[in-house]
């Protein structure tokens, strides 16, 4: 009883800080662009606070995954935590914009920092039972933060300033640090077992991406962080914007409709991963997902665009964990560590190039075009998902294993 009341104090204790992490880092996305055009750069530029942001999660990912089994995951969090904090406070106080890419650059670092170890770190103390559901409830307190920080720093911005919400984002980054300080630990064992190896292995590597569940976890993890910054973060506000003429307000409340549905599904949905299997979820949360991307171009006025948002939040509810539930299981005698590392690494590739692909596609052609070009990359991925992945866990079908007669 003390075991299973102190395994759900760790999943708890992962919960709460990611909550600020995840308020902290929305906070300042409403006003993001328009600070960093404040230091009179073009357009282009102005892209790069994203991009730098990005670059610097890709270039950190499996080093940060090789040095948690090393020196702990617990170790890891607190100087991510730490690393957002001061950059936040330094991104306030930038005085060029090369500094300025600088720091957002360190945060993208500080941000691997903290979501790969803790990845890992739910690898380690999770049963493939409650994997999927567990990391619902994860993606719920994720949601929570990045649904309430767009509204907290718009009004804190109007109030204060535009540099008013990086110091909203840095206390955030400080409730976050002292939660990890106290509340996270390291499993019994877990360091010392991996610390023995010799790092970073090209054989570890090639073995898990000869593993078929394992490289189609990461294909959809990657079709969908392609999908959310090239179409949900870049090219659904433009279209919105260009073509059916909405302002801000109904642009933001558009997004708000994917997110909150989102947040509505997720918890049901993780309940499902456990119950009917990774695979399924995958496979019919894509096709949601490509369904909806290839009804946009179609929408023609704000309450058309609406549903399809609605439709797109119905598809990426359990976009999240189903992979890597998937990805979690393949990889149960693997290092966590450089398993979990590799495992973002795709995802953070797809951050990195879906908004350059996709508005170098509307500039060359149009705004339907995007929608078009990933409705086929995320049907390509349901048919090689049900093709080449194989199931790992099924408490369905585990069910129907016990009470088969023998």
């Amino acid at each position: 009883m003390m075991g299973e009341r102190s395994l759900r104090m760790d999943i708890l204790s992962i919960y709460v800080p990611s909550f600020f992490i995840f308020l902290g880092m929305s906070i300042i996305s409403p006003i993001l662009p328009i600070y960093a055009e404040s230091f009179n750069v073009n357009y282009t530029m102005v892209s790069l606070a994203v991009s730098m942001y990005a670059f610097g999660r890709f270039m950190a990912d499996v080093a940060v995954g090789l040095l948690a089994d090393k020196v702990g995951r617990r170790l890891m969090m607190i100087g991510g935590t730490l690393i957002l904090t001061v950059c936040s406070l330094l991104n306030a106080t930038a005085p060029t914009f090369a500094l300025f890419l600088f720091y957002r650059f360190l945060e993208g670092v500080g941000s691997a920092m903290w979501m790969t170890s803790r990845t890992t770190l739910l690898a380690d103390i999770l049963k493939p039972e409650e994997r999927g559901r567990v990391m619902s409830y994860f993606q719920a307190f994720m949601l929570l933060g990045s649904s309430a920080g767009p509204t907290v720093g718009g009004i804190i911005a109007i109030s204060h300033g535009l540099r008013a919400p990086f110091y909203a984002y840095a206390a955030a980054g400080v409730f976050s640090f002292i939660l990890t300080f106290f509340l996270i630990h390291d499993p019994d064992g877990v360091v010392k077992k991996h610390s023995e190896g010799e790092g970073f292995s090209w054989p570890v590597v090639k073995r898990l991406l000869a593993n078929s569940s394992f490289s189609m976890a990461c294909l959809a993890t990657f079709t969908i962080f392609f999908m959310r910054t090239g179409i949900r973060s870049t090219i659904i506000p433009l279209y919105a914007s260009s073509v059916l003429h909405l302002d801000a307000d109904a642009i933001g409340f558009v997004i708000s409709c994917a997110t909150i549905t989102n947040l509505i599904v997720t918890i049901p949905v993780g309940h499902a991963i456990d119950y009917y299997g990774r695979k399924p979820i995958i496979v019919s949360t894509l096709a949601i997902t490509a369904l909806s991307t290839l009804i946009f171009p179609f929408t023609t006025s704000f309450t058309t665009i609406c549903i399809a948002a609605i439709i797109l939040g119905l598809g990426t509810g359990g976009a999240g964990q189903a992979p890597l539930a998937l990805a979690t299981d393949t990889t149960i005698n693997e290092p966590h560590g450089l398993s979990m590392g590799v495992y973002r690494l795709f995802g953070d590739v797809g951050f990195v190039i879906g908004p350059i692909l996709m508005g170098f596609i509307a500039d060359n052609s149009n705004l339907t075009m995007p929608f078009y070009i990933t409705t086929a990359i995320i049907i390509v991925n349901v048919v090689l998902v049900q093709i080449f992945a194989k199931e790992t866990y099924s408490k369905k079908t585990v069910a129907k294993m016990v009470i088969a007669p023998e």
